[in-house]
């Protein structure tokens, strides 16, 4: 087995893990925290198993889902701080923004499809099939290489690139950079373990996503994602801030 899907399915295994340890909290304390990491996990566990089973196409992926799925992951991640320091005030402002920004890139995406199939339309009018819709087809849904991409659909890909993957790493950044702030503010003043966990381990898989190329960000993601376990599960306050539970006793004073 290829060691990228094995690192892969270690990922996920690990998602499944702490989204079960979660669940089983919150059945028990019903805290909004809870539930807001809850939802933080179950968005990445869905964008990791979407690419899992896109990569050898068992089902067809689409760029405008998988960019919708990284702003519910940002969203997510920023609301987790303003919940855990209890701004209530700010509650609605990571969701408002998702869905914003979800919107805009579907509108874009929709409205530059719609200006890139003129394009080839004017261009055949013209003269010119520079467009094989049946070639571009099957190379999106299965072949994916970008050479035959260029060949198939000029258009798309010299006059009027996608900008996708640009639009979403901005996207990202707006969100994530307040969330980084947040989570460092938390583990500075509040000792938090949880906040130093999504810190650290956001940093990290942020990082590996920006500078690696291709499929090199997994192990990136592996390390950031136990750093996160590791905080989720209370390691991170128990080695590294050193916190204990501490039992209080009351020493009644004889009458």
């Amino acid at each position: 087995m290829d060691l990228l899907i094995i690192l892969r399915v270690v990922i996920i295994t690990v998602l499944v893990t702490i989204i079960a340890y979660l669940v089983n909290v919150y059945s028990k304390q019903r805290e909004v925290a809870t539930l807001t990491l809850l939802a933080f996990f179950l968005a990445y566990l869905a964008e990791r198993v979407y690419a899992v089973l896109g990569e050898p196409h068992i089902i067809v992926t689409n760029w405008v889902v998988e960019i919708s799925i990284g702003m519910v992951l940002s969203a997510t991640a920023l609301l987790i701080p303003i919940v855990m320091m209890r701004l209530r005030d700010f509650y609605i402002f990571p969701p408002l923004v998702g869905i914003a920004l979800i919107a805009v890139n579907a509108v874009t995406s929709y409205y530059r499809n719609l200006i890139v199939q003129l394009y080839n339309i004017i261009f055949y009018l013209m003269g010119f099939n520079i467009w094989y819709p049946a070639l571009d087809l099957i190379n999106r849904v299965y072949i994916q290489n970008d050479y035959i991409a260029l060949f198939a659909n000029p258009v798309d890909v010299l006059l009027i690139p996608d900008l996708s993957y640009t639009y979403l790493l901005i996207s990202g950044i707006l969100l994530a950079l307040p969330a980084f702030i947040l989570f460092a503010i938390l583990a500075w003043r509040e000792k938090s373990g949880k906040a130093l966990g999504f810190f650290i381990g956001l940093i990290i898989i942020f990082a590996g996503a920006t500078v690696s190329a291709n499929q090199g960000y997994i192990p990136f993601e592996l390390i950031g994602i136990c750093i996160l376990a590791a905080g989720i599960f209370g390691l991170i306050d128990k080695y590294v801030y050193r916190k204990t539970e501490t039992k209080t006793i009351i020493k009644k004073s004889a009458p």
